[in-house]
């Protein structure tokens, strides 16, 4: 209650001071519009934990700066309390960026850290139900649970944590059909698991460095997309790139480096290229992407990958999606809609790598579906994919989905 009142006492103090906090405000530098925080604080705004900015009201498309976004990151914490945890993740985020400004307010963002959790969990249940149309390659029928762990040990740093059991419902004596995700069932018995992640991140030398068991999954995890053992730094708010070095499941070295940009509110452009090292044979991989929001309704993705291998080398996906099913708001929704083309040769995978990876490599076809949420903390998925393998182009392979996943 005390921290309460200090921090709306010394708003009063800001906002009774409004010559001062202009001839700041016009000193300090101004954030771009494509800056992560407006979409931070516009999630903050819609949730009730933001008030506004000086009009009363934070629309996301005015140009802000940076003294500016810390009176409302200054808003915020005084009705920390009220937040959900998605919140006060994007709060602790917003309070370490403009640590600054906030502090130049005599705002010391410790009274946040202090209220935050020094180890949080949170996951999913899943159960599953995939059946072929033919034959029963793809069939998979299970029940999962993932959960994860963060442990704050260190100002900054933080040591994460991913584990994952699975059943199957048509063999129990197996922890998984189609793909990995869990131990390799022929050598395993009773309930299988599998650590999934397992790093620690923090600030390093002006970068967000991990290192540990990781996922790796650039420009929408079209050329990659499985679990790797290394380390990675992260650095840039606009562009921002990633330089990875690790070592696969399948014990392969690579190194990589992924370049996200934020081009505008609405329109993010992203690529990356790997080298992969395998018993001494380098193959090399480069992908391209975006994605773009068409309308407040309506988002476009869209990515394409080549490998140096000589044939069957390029793949592509693109996808179309109606709304957002948000798993906090009941009756939220979506449709989507998407067709790729992915040749074993144009990407890099492995056998342990997750299901619905595993799906995508050789097919050429489409995938039709929706999300919907009846309860909170839930999500129903429903899809069908039908098309034929993107390497011979020969066979009819349909699958059909329905998912429930149950969020805490």
């Amino acid at each position: 209650m005390k921290k309460r009142l200090a921090i709306t006492l010394t708003l009063v103090l800001i906002f009774g001071l409004t010559g001062s906090v202009r001839a700041f405000s016009a000193a300090t530098d101004d954030v771009p519009t494509s800056h992560w925080a407006y979409g931070a604080v516009k999630k903050l705004a819609a949730d009730g934990i933001v008030d506004g900015s000086e009009n009363g009201r934070f629309s996301g498309d005015k140009t802000l700066t940076r003294f500016e976004f810390a009176v409302i990151v200054a808003r915020a914490m005084a009705k920390e309390d009220k937040a959900t945890a998605e919140d006060k993740a994007l709060l602790e985020k917003l309070a370490a960026e403009y640590k600054v400004e906030l502090e130049g307010l005599g705002i010391r963002i410790s009274a946040l850290e202090n209220r935050t959790d020094a180890v949080q969990i949170s996951g999913t249940a899943r159960v599953r139900f995939d059946q072929q149309s033919a034959g029963a390659t793809y069939d998979d029928k299970h029940i999962n649970i993932d959960i994860n762990y963060a442990y704050k040990f260190a100002s900054g740093w933080t040591l994460k944590f991913e584990n994952e059991w699975q059943r199957s419902f048509e063999d129990p004596s197996l922890g998984n059909t189609a793909g990995w995700n869990a131990l390799n069932p022929t050598t395993n018995s009773g309930i299988d698991s599998q650590m999934e992640q397992m790093y620690i991140t923090g600030p390093l030398g002006g970068t967000t460095t991990d290192f540990g068991q990781f996922k790796y999954k650039p420009v929408y995890g079209l050329a990659m997309d499985t679990s790797v053992v290394g380390g990675r730094a992260t650095f840039g708010t606009t562009v921002k790139t990633a330089l990875t070095a690790a070592n696969t499941y399948s014990k392969d070295g690579f190194s990589g480096i992924d370049i996200t940009w934020a081009a505008n509110k609405n329109v993010n452009v992203k690529a990356a290229y790997q080298q992969v090292d395998a018993s001494g044979v380098q193959t090399k991989y480069g992908s391209l992407g975006l994605d773009a929001e068409l309308t407040d309704d309506l988002v476009i993705t869209a990515a394409l990958a080549k490998s140096n291998k000589a044939a069957n080398n390029k793949a592509y996906f693109s996808e179309l999606q109606y709304k957002s099913a948000n798993s906090k708001v009941v009756g939220s929704h979506d449709i989507f809609v998407s067709y790729r083309k992915i040749p074993g040769n144009a990407v890099y995978y492995t056998t342990k790598d997750l299901e619905d990876r595993i799906l995508d490599i050789d097919f050429k076809g489409v995938r039709l579906g929706f999300d919907y949420v009846p309860k909170k903390n839930t999500k129903f998925t429903a899809w069908c994919m039908k098309g034929k393998d993107a390497t011979t182009h020969t066979g009819d392979i349909k699958i059909y989905r329905g998912q429930m996943e149950f969020y805490f």
